[in-house]
């Protein structure tokens, strides 16, 4: 599976990566959403890792566009967050199917969430 890792912190980025790539998984880093957006014009990407909390256009609002123009893709979608999300945040994440997973998060939570969000066919859950 190709996923797309976003973050601005590049060691959590890169701890990310090497998570999933220990998974078995391919990965494509990005480190803010206009770059996330470049990849995604390059690139088939099976699953997203996103951070919420980016500079600029923030990981919220990268998602609702991700779900306009690729819903399948945002239900594959992690969010990984440092905040506490409000109210709000949280159903607007849900409406687009993502799942979530808190920073500091450890090996086998980021593993978890990431087989939950996937099934073993590879379809949303």
């Amino acid at each position: 599976m190709k996923i797309l890792v976003i973050d601005d912190e590049e060691a959590v980025r890169d701890l990310i990566r090497e998570i999933l790539e220990e998974m078995g998984n391919d990965c494509v880093c990005a480190d803010s959403a206009d770059a996330a957006d470049e990849v995604l014009g390059h690139h088939a990407i099976d699953a997203v890792t996103l951070d919420l909390g980016m500079p600029g256009r923030g990981g919220l609002e990268w998602l609702e566009e991700l779900y306009e123009s690729h819903p399948e893709l945002a239900q594959r979608t992690v969010v990984i967050t440092g905040a506490c999300l409000e109210a709000d945040s949280v159903e607007r994440l849900a409406a687009c199917g993502a799942g979530i997973v808190a920073k500091p998060f450890t090996v086998e939570s980021l593993f978890e969430i990431v087989r939950t969000q996937l099934r073993d066919d590879g379809k949303p859950n």
